[in-house]
């Protein structure tokens, strides 16, 4: 595989020359527009280094693109790499225009390539297979609320790069760092009939704001809530912690300042129910948490030539067209709150 846009993508070299990912992909060249930083990471891992996808395309040995360049109009990159016969890895999040997602993920479809996201995953993580097994062992009910939190701590600057830009950035933080959440909870509760979304910036100093909320009503009657923040250090920073009530049962991820190591690709699970009259609490943990890469699964379409499959199509797009929606509010309307409407497609 090759890498192409390493600003985010040096990330994924890394990951690349470490376990799992090291036991199913093998990194055979990098690629980005800066040429120095391409040929100072090629130097760094001993592989190709070039500022030409096309040289890329155009090598036979080259099964798969990791393409790790800006969301806005990722579409039209990823139709040059599968019509040049080669399958896609890619990151969260995926598109910004749902008919552009969609369109390109059923070409792939047509074409019997693959395209494999972080966020939403191809399969369900471990941290959620566990929360849809517990939801059916003690029988919990409907989804009634679920809420998401998510922060870091930056003191960012301007740079002109697509993060200033509220057009192809929209929400700033929400779209930067609640993806996961919104994929996760989008998987549990269905798919949003209309969102509202406030915000603002506190210490930022690009024109996107670092600080977010955004929530989610479902026709089931379920509400979720996401808040992400670039303004918040306390060793507990990319948690993606997560708090599901159901009608009888309450499960926790990652929430609470009694997790014993606070990692981000680490999941810790609670579950809070009565058992007649006594409150019952059961735990799980786990070194796989919503938005890590999948590599087997990747490895395996590759080798079996599978396609992507309808049901992971209308879960992309169902995270887009959220995207989108929040798009269009935070350019009709700055630092406000807002509602707007969001177009339901099946799950």
């Amino acid at each position: 595989m090759a890498i192409v846009g390493l600003s985010f993508g040096r990330h994924i070299v890394e990951l690349l020359h470490s376990t799992p990912a090291s036991e199913f992909i093998e990194l055979s060249a990098v690629c980005d527009i800066r040429k120095d930083l391409a040929e100072t990471v090629g130097r760094e891992r001993g592989v190709r280094a070039t500022d030409s996808l096309e040289e890329l395309l155009a090598d036979p040995k080259i099964q798969a693109i990791g393409l790790f360049t800006g969301p806005y109009r990722r579409a039209e990159l990823i139709r040059t790499v599968l019509h040049a016969g080669k399958d896609v890895l890619t990151t969260k999040p995926f598109e910004l225009d749902s008919a552009e997602a969609e369109q390109i993920l059923r070409e792939a479809q047509q074409l019997g390539r693959t395209i494999h996201l972080n966020s939403p995953s191809p399969e369900p993580t471990a941290d959620i297979r566990q929360v849809l097994q517990w939801r059916d062992q003690y029988d919990l009910g409907a989804l009634v609320s679920a809420r998401g939190d998510v922060w870091a701590s930056y003191f960012e600057k301007s740079d002109g790069s697509w993060m200033d830009n509220p057009d192809k950035c929209p929400g700033g933080a929400m779209m930067r760092l609640g993806i996961y959440l919104i994929n996760d909870i989008l998987q549990l509760a269905g798919v949003p009939n209309a969102v509202s979304f406030a915000s603002s910036r506190i210490r930022t100093g690009r024109p996107t704001p670092d600080n977010a909320l955004l929530t989610l009503s479902f026709p089931s009657g379920c509400l979720g809530s996401i808040h992400t923040s670039f303004c918040v250090r306390d060793g507990d920073q990319y948690g993606n912690g997560l708090s599901l009530h159901f009608e009888r049962g309450s499960i926790y991820r990652n929430v609470g300042s009694e997790r014993a190591v606070a990692r981000p690709e680490r999941a810790q699970l609670s579950l809070v129910r009565l058992d007649g009259d006594s409150r019952v609490v059961e735990v799980a943990s786990f070194d796989e948490c919503s938005g890590v890469y999948q590599w087997e699964e990747f490895y395996r379409a590759l080798t079996l030539r599978e396609s992507i499959s309808e049901e992971y199509i209308n879960r992309i797009v169902a995270g887009v067209r959220v995207l989108e929606s929040l798009r269009h509010l935070t350019v009709r309307r700055d630092r406000s709150p807002a509602t707007s409407p969001v177009e339901a497609v099946a799950v």
